[in-house]
């Protein structure tokens, strides 16, 4: 059923963005809907100040708008739009001069209401986050884009730029870089 819906997804976005290219601007507004809060993780991730993080996610929104007739359909949108973002926060971390981490104040802790499960998710989300603080930014991107967003490596690879032999080392490191800070935290693999 995942596959199917994924199938259905790209379908979606395709059409939208064939009806953006021809200026269609309820197709943009859909598309936005779709796809501007994922952007903004995103993007939150390699550009930890918030209100930074947001002008960079609008102008990746942007870019969609103005770019969509230059999308040659080699890959999947959401690719080619993470791709967009990943450049374009690159290119404000570069300028700007930006420090390489910021915790997201807007996670959440999924689960149920009792206090005790509700503070030991709190204390592994935080540990979590600590140790995620400790990787380079470019293997925070590899990990996001591998469990967050479902990319394949050939799909990281084109969204930053870099050979599939590249992410997949990267991915080793940073999964190897986590465990042992999480390791040295005490805390339990399974919340990594």
């Amino acid at each position: 059923m995942g596959a199917l819906r994924a199938v259905v997804n790209e379908d979606l976005d395709r059409a939208l963005i064939e009806r953006i290219a021809a200026g269609d601007e309820g197709a943009f507004s859909t598309f936005y809907d779709r796809h501007a809060r994922r952007v903004l993780a995103f993007v939150r991730d390699l550009v930890p100040e918030a209100a930074i993080a947001e002008e960079v996610a609008g102008d990746v929104m942007v870019a969609v708008w103005r770019g969509a007739r230059r999308f040659g359909g080699r890959s999947r949108v959401s690719t080619w739009v993470l791709g967009i973002a990943h450049n374009k926060a690159v290119d404000v971390r570069r300028r700007r001069r930006l420090p390489e981490f910021s915790l997201d104040e807007a996670g959440t802790i999924p689960g149920g209401d009792d206090p005790a499960e509700v503070a030991v998710r709190v204390a592994d989300r935080a540990a979590l986050e600590a140790a995620l603080a400790l990787l380079s930014p470019e293997h925070r991107e590899v990990l996001q884009l591998t469990y967050g967003f479902d990319c394949t490596q050939a799909e990281i690879a084109a969204i930053a730029g870099i050979p599939v032999a590249t992410v997949k080392t990267r991915v080793f490191y940073a999964k190897r870089r986590l465990r042992d800070a999480l390791d040295a935290q005490h805390v339990p693999e399974n919340i990594a």
